[in-house]
């Protein structure tokens, strides 16, 4: 399985203009996906009414496939999909956008937008781990790589689509964060008297997380605790 220092390298090297993107792209703000017309066109009824509201719960129970009906053929149509979907994300409903944005591509293979279904997926699981803060460090690293191969995911398997742009800066910021959270458990380690786990953290993040201001940290970390090498007479 490929590590997450190595899939943003190699997808870099091929698209280093969409990582050098302004710094203020780096932060998560899940209002700026640019989505479908909002207009509630081909929404009736309790659906209408639900995306008048901007009401994300009830709308998201209408539209979301139920992989388990016996009903009849499901009608919903794929932009009022991505428009729940999408509402949900602007209102921090992270898990539902999520669900509804994995749902969208099983219920409507083919369909031109399957991207930004994808997008959307990517923007919700990267919403869900900023928000988790409170999460002990080495499960927050867990749950990040994960987040962190699904972008890179979206960036190998949609690389000509226009989202990919507003993605790449964003996987650099998380990777950035990551190896700030392994700096973090290097530091606890330290603290703990684990000298040679904390050294061995510092050298997997200088070693994983080239050109990171955790790994320059963990470098003068590393100079300053490692003795010297001995040098021995010619």
């Amino acid at each position: 399985m490929d590590h997450p220092a190595r899939i943003l390298t190699r997808y870099t090297t091929r698209h280093a203009a969409m990582v050098l993107v302004a710094p203020a792209m780096l932060v998560l703000a899940a209002g700026c996906a640019t989505g479908p017309d909002t207009r509630t066109d081909g929404a009736e009824g309790p659906l209408q009414q639900a995306l008048e509201r901007e009401d994300c719960r009830e709308a998201w129970g209408l539209v979301m496939p139920d992989a388990g009906s016996t009903d009849a053929p499901d009608t919903t149509d794929m932009d009022t999909r991505l428009r729940v979907a999408h509402l949900c994300l602007q209102q921090g409903e992270f898990e539902r956008a999520r669900d509804l944005s994995d749902a969208i591509e099983p219920a409507h293979p083919g369909h031109p937008d399957l991207d930004y279904a994808a997008y959307l997926g990517a923007l919700a699981r990267l919403g869900i781990w900023n928000r988790a803060t409170a999460v002990p460090p080495r499960e927050r690293i867990r749950h990040g790589r994960e987040v962190f191969r699904h972008l890179a995911g979206f960036l190998e398997e949609h690389a000509m689509s226009r989202h990919a742009e507003s993605l790449a800066p964003r996987l650099a910021r998380l990777r950035e964060d990551l190896a700030d959270i392994e700096l973090q458990v290097a530091g606890a380690a330290a603290e703990d008297g684990q000298e040679d786990e904390a050294r061995a953290r510092l050298r997997y993040i200088r070693d994983h997380f080239p050109g990171t201001t955790a790994a320059r940290t963990a470098a003068e970390r590393l100079e300053s605790t490692e003795p010297a090498p001995v040098q021995t007479p010619n």
